[in-house]
């Protein structure tokens, strides 16, 4: 005994399965996609900061607390001189050339002039009638030999164009006794250490 299958029945019967399957297939990933855009709903970005009273954002936790103040720039970086400061001290040649009068006057004009004309500065001065001390700034790269001598050679020449009674006796062109006496620093110095070194300078010269 023979059985005939009519052909378009057993085709129809496929393509119900194909498509119930289909369905069943579309229905299960449109479930997931449904839970889980509502598990994700109320999340927020990554970039972002969710909702609430008591959130902040990243950028106001990071400033800097209004109390403790940025250090300003004179505070952070450190302030370098350029001058250094010397006490400076000459001596009339002659025990006798004494700086008093109107030649203190014309002195402290004149030492004013000297520091301007080669860039120092002039601090203090003190002239009496056995010396003249200074003090100074003048550039790192200074040679206190050199404005030692240039200072030496401008009033040297002042004094005896202006007072010719000390060129008289002095034949030598220089007014001040031999030797320099720089310190470092910014304080005059004491007269009782200036006293030492004028005793010390007419040893020297013979005269005492």
């Amino acid at each position: 005994m023979k059985i005939a299958v009519c052909p378009c029945t057993a085709g129809d019967d496929l393509d119900k399965l194909f498509r119930m399957n289909e369905n069943k297939s579309t229905s299960v990933e449109t479930d997931e996609i449904k839970r889980e855009q509502a598990e994700g709903r109320g999340l927020p970005g990554m970039w972002e900061t969710g909702a609430g009273p008591g959130v902040k954002r990243e950028e106001e936790r990071l400033s800097p607390d209004p109390g403790l103040g940025a250090p300003s720039p004179a505070e952070s970086i450190p302030q370098i001189s350029s001058e250094m400061s010397f006490a400076c001290i000459l001596i009339p040649r002659f025990s006798d050339h004494y700086l008093a009068g109107d030649i203190v006057e014309r002195l402290t004009e004149w030492m004013k002039q000297v520091c301007v004309s080669y860039g120092w500065r002039l601090e203090a001065l003190s002239i009496r009638p056995g010396y003249m001390q200074w003090v100074m700034r003048v550039p790192l790269n200074a040679n206190p030999a050199q404005f030692m001598r240039l200072t030496r050679r401008h009033t040297s020449g002042k004094i005896f164009e202006e007072f010719p009674r000390f060129r008289r006796e002095n034949v030598s062109g220089e007014f001040w006794a031999p030797g320099n006496f720089v310190f470092p620093g910014d304080q005059l110095q004491a007269p009782e250490t200036i006293n030492t070194m004028i005793l010390q300078t007419r040893r020297g010269q013979g005269l005492v």
